[in-house]
């Protein structure tokens, strides 16, 4: 069912020692373009401070033991993605660091398993080519960046392309089961496309039954096991009760939280399909990070869809396979399943999802191959001058060129590795040091958003844990946001520790630029919220100002830790000294 492309053996061997040289090159400067941040223990991504901190767990089992927020992030975290976590994290002692060792073989099992497929389908030369050309898609690389569940996508989608060119099927039935383990969205993508595929064979060869008794086993044999994966995907994806449903297109309509502009996470509406196909769904040529210019900005994705239909022609007229059906049947499989996670928004989560990496794959896999058949057969006559033979090559040259035009050298950026463990300053390393482990931190959602990653201590509730999408958890997550923001803002330090005794916080945590005039002026948050702290906001004095500059146990106890941006107050002791003020003041002393 898979055939291996004929190749002309007289030269492809310099052609693939240039090949290799020009990735090795390349690899070589995308590393050096990020490596101060890869298997630095103090970068990482801003998604990494909701989905990597609860593998803390692994070395302090205590430390989030019962904590709502943490079930919920958990819950993000597919089984296998989850232990395999563990076991890093068990090794290197560090959640940061297995980010970057689980990012390391992502990235590494994504390009084995491209150059196998390409090399099958093509030639080690444009198998070369193909990773050069995946490396260079900082957009879909930087997806890989700190380890997380989302990164396990592109291994899924090379790893399937590599076992449909070779013809391993039942391979492929173990990848899908692994699969619905580590990246649901990814694993419904490969499902379709290998039915669909399975069904072309079945139908092509219906008129050759020795061909087709090969063919319906297989097929069988997948309609079987269909069930079982629909139950590990229904089981990956299945919430607790008290975490709820998520939230529909039509519930989303209704709620500030999802509306663009103004909403933590502003889908809705929905883009258009064109608008979604030009910004997320051509990034293997044209990305945000590189201005080509306003002709190859508003027409490469036009070019690049007439390029690909003209190869399919091409490839009719000379009846010759310049894009195997297999890379086909991956390309349709992903607008179908990106339609139907129009229709069923969000319980398909966001559709451009379903665009970046499966389609970026697809257009890496379909050109390489086709341009180097097409240009193969072109230069396969031996009648024609030697130099023909090397039209292959040269066609890989001309679209790396356009590569080239359209998105630059594709080495920009930090590729997501955007936190920095003192991107607030010291001061949750000092919570780390100098509160319980037990300890309940609060503060402004977004100033504390690195005290379960780099504070080791739950959070009270955070901007990057603050989501919307599940109601049950929702509605708790809304009222810890209004109440901590109305202590945050409070008038008056007995006005917040009234506020925030029954929650249990026992550390309230202070940006002090958040109460500068000009900062005040421009104060807002997320819908719904912003006009509650707007509102908050008008007041001439809050509790923050009478905090004095410099900790003074003795004076004021419960100021525990200044720095020029933060300062912490201890709840417990902020309420004993209340207390002992309010009876040095009563009318009896």
């Amino acid at each position: 069912m898979s055939s291996r492309f004929s190749e002309s053996r007289r030269w492809p061997n310099l052609a693939t020692l240039i090949a290799a040289a020009l990735c090795l090159a390349y690899a070589i400067a995308f590393y050096d373009s990020i490596s101060r941040f890869w298997f630095h223990p103090d970068w990482t991504s801003d998604d990494a401070l909701q989905q990597i901190y609860p593998f803390h767990a692994v070395h302090h089992p205590e430390l989030f033991k019962g904590d709502f927020i943490t079930e919920m992030m958990r819950c993000y975290l597919a089984p296998l993605h989850y232990w395999l976590g563990f076991a890093l994290t068990w090794i290197t002692g560090d959640p940061i660091m297995m980010g970057h060792w689980m990012m390391l073989i992502q990235m590494v099992l994504s390009v084995v398993f491209l150059f196998l497929a390409v090399q099958h389908w093509a030639s080690s030369a444009a198998a070369f080519f193909a990773v050069t050309w995946l490396l260079h898609t900082r957009l879909v690389m930087q997806r890989l960046t700190a380890g997380l569940p989302r990164g396990w996508a592109l291994p899924v989608l090379t790893a399937y392309l590599y076992l449909i060119s070779t013809g391993r099927h039942k391979a492929i039935l173990v990848l899908m089961a692994i699969g619905c383990l580590l990246h649901p969205p990814a694993t419904v993508v490969v499902g379709l496309a290998y039915g669909l595929t399975l069904v072309w064979q079945a139908i092509a060869v219906r008129n050759d039954r020795e061909r087709l008794v090969q063919v319906l086993p297989i097929l069988k044999r997948l309609v079987l096991l269909t069930p079982l994966y629909a139950g590990l995907l229904l089981y990956v994806t299945h919430m607790p009760e008290q975490i709820g449903t998520m939230a529909t297109l039509e519930r989303a309509a209704q709620m500030p939280e999802f509306q663009s502009p103004g909403g933590r996470f502003p889908f809705v509406p929905l883009l258009s399909i064109e608008r979604e196909m030009r910004t997320f769904g051509f990034q293997a040529f044209v990305a945000r990070l590189y201005n080509p210019g306003p002709f190859l900005a508003q027409w490469t994705p036009l070019i690049v869809l007439l390029v690909l239909a003209l190869m399919g022609l091409l490839a009719i007229k000379i009846r010759r396979v310049l894009v195997p059906m297999e890379i086909w049947f991956m390309g349709l499989a992903t607008m179908v399943i990106y339609e139907a996670s129009r229709i069923l928004a969000f319980r398909l989560y966001v559709p451009n999802r379903h665009l970046q990496l499966p389609l970026a794959v697809f257009f890496i896999a379909a050109f390489t191959v086709a341009v180097w058949r097409l240009c193969s057969v072109v230069g396969a006559d031996q009648k024609i001058r030697s130099w023909r033979r090397w039209l292959a090559p040269l066609g890989l040259v001309a679209l790396g060129g356009f590569i080239w035009m359209t998105s630059g050298p594709g080495l920009k950026g930090a590729m997501n590795f955007n936190y920095h463990r003192q991107q607030r300053g010291p001061v949750f390393e000092w919570v780390r040091k100098h509160t319980p482990e037990s300890a309940l931190i609060a503060g402004h959602p977004t100033f504390i958003d690195p005290v379960q990653l780099f504070g080791m201590r739950r959070g009270y509730i955070t901007t990057e844990t603050a989501h919307p999408f599940y109601d049950g958890y929702y509605a708790e997550v809304k009222r810890r946001l209004e109440i901590i923001l109305r202590a945050y803002y409070a008038p008056s330090l007995q006005s917040m520790a009234d506020q925030l005794e029954p929650e249990g916080i026992d550390y309230m945590v202070f940006g002090r630029g958040h109460f500068l005039p000009e900062a005040l002026k421009t104060a807002t948050y997320y819908r719904p919220f912003d006009d509650l702290v707007k509102e908050l906001v008008r007041v001439d004095s809050f509790a923050y100002n009478e905090l004095p500059d410099r900790v003074d146990l003795d004076a004021t106890p419960y100021l525990v830790y200044v720095d020029r941006r933060s300062k912490i107050v201890d709840l417990r002791l902020l309420r004993d000294y209340l207390s002992a003020r309010q009876g040095d003041s009563s009318p009896e002393n």
